[in-house]
């Protein structure tokens, strides 16, 4: 029996998933500082009233629509409009998840073995993502210096007639730097003289780390088909209810026609639920209680981490702006693997190596700000405690 080669993926696991195995096996606890899912972080939202919203009786009628329910996507056009964006709920194709709004736009822009332009480091689901849809990934890279930002000119020298799409993550995952205005200005200008498209993923929009106000989303674009993403995975903290969106916008002609394909992408699968799409506007009311919460979990930990490095010349603390993330680069005597490894056997310490990120600077160790904080003290007083040690 042949399988296709999409999915000859290794099988074997990595000495630090290894490691893990070993001490979940043996029943050995040990703090977790990359948690990513809000439901196991001990946050007070998830509460049963949340569940209150399924008694719709509705849900007990199917009717349908490529685009998703007119009340959830009106609701998605009034979660805009609080910032500013008016939204016609027609630009709006509501999907399972965000993999699933991926999915569609691939296969709506990409024929095999083109190209998609992505930053580097990023979350690594994209690569599998781009594997199964036989898409190849070309990256282009964040510097850091001081902050992170995209190297503009090696962007501008990928671009080539395989590409069909530049994708940008509004804030970046696990950088957290956000698009400034001279980048997209800048990568707007290129999509439009290339003739690329612009896929946006906004699922950290809302957790800026700084009191300014929250950046603009960018699909209220007009000059370049744009696809942007979002859900309630992040906005909500409710990534076991599968709801996304992609939001088109851009030039009529164009926009119109990518919306025509996406409909029939989306009325091949009609993933999303009818009883999670008509709970939408329901949990929406929630969602600045709800990013409130989440945020002051993150900046608690986040300043966590600022104090501690500050006291610590060996470690520098990559500057972030948003997201649920942070990142460190240690000594340079050990790799970030040696490192991860260390903390875990001797500390008892969880966190992942920079390499699952596909960074290119070295030494580097990236930790969840979502961990209950007094996990995230322990975890990190033993991590800084081991770097003293081993100085």
């Amino acid at each position: 029996m042949k399988f296709s080669k999409r999915t000859d993926w290794p099988a074997a696991s990595n000495p630090l998933a290894a490691q893990v195995e070993i001490l979940k096996k043996n029943k050995i606890p040990f703090f977790d500082l990359t948690v990513s899912n809000p439901t196991l972080c001990q946050l007070n939202y998830l509460d049963p009233g949340i569940l209150s919203a399924f008694r719709n009786p509705q849900n007990l009628v199917y009717e349908p629509d490529p685009h998703g329910l007119s009340n959830a996507r009106e609701a998605v056009a009034r979660y805009y409009s609080n910032q500013g964006i008016q939204m016609d709920p027609g630009r709006i194709i509501l999907t399972a998840n965000t993999s699933e709004a991926y999915s569609f736009i691939f296969r709506l822009l990409f024929e095999p073995e083109a190209c998609l332009l992505a930053p580097q480091p990023s979350y690594p689901l994209l690569d599998d993502l781009a594997s199964l849809h036989d898409i190849q990934v070309k990256r282009y890279p964040l510097v850091y210096s001081g902050q992170w930002r995209i190297d503009l000119k090696k962007l501008e020298k990928l671009t080539a007639p395989a590409q069909r799409a530049i994708l940008l993550v509004n804030p970046n995952n696990p950088t957290g730097n956000f698009i400034s205005d001279q980048e997209k200005k800048f990568i707007r200008n290129l999509c439009r003289s290339r003739s690329l498209a612009l896929i946006c993923d906004e699922v950290f929009l809302d957790f800026s780390l700084e009191a300014k106000s929250i950046p603009m989303s960018l699909s209220a674009a007009s000059d370049v088909l744009t696809f942007t993403l979002s859900g309630i995975s992040k906005i909500l903290g409710l990534p076991q209810m599968k709801l996304s969106w992609i939001i088109v916008s851009g030039p009529e002609k164009i926009r119109r026609e990518a919306l025509r394909r996406l409909e029939i992408i989306s009325d091949t699968y009609l993933s999303a639920s009818t009883p999670i799409q008509n709970a939408l506007p329901v949990w929406l009311y929630r969602q600045e209680e709800i990013t409130k919460e989440i945020l002051e979990r993150i900046k608690a930990n986040y300043e966590t981490l600022v104090k501690k490095s500050s006291a610590l010349s060996e470690i520098e603390l990559f500057a972030a702006e948003g997201g649920w993330n942070a990142v460190l680069r240690l000594p340079g005597h050990k790799s970030d693997e040696e490192w991860a490894l260390l903390f875990l056997q001797e500390d008892r310490v969880l966190i992942h190596p920079g390499y699952l990120f596909d960074f290119t600077q070295e030494h580097c160790i990236v930790l969840s700000l979502l961990v209950p904080p007094g996990i995230f003290k322990e975890g990190v007083d033993r991590i800084f405690n081991r770097i003293l040690k081993a100085s």
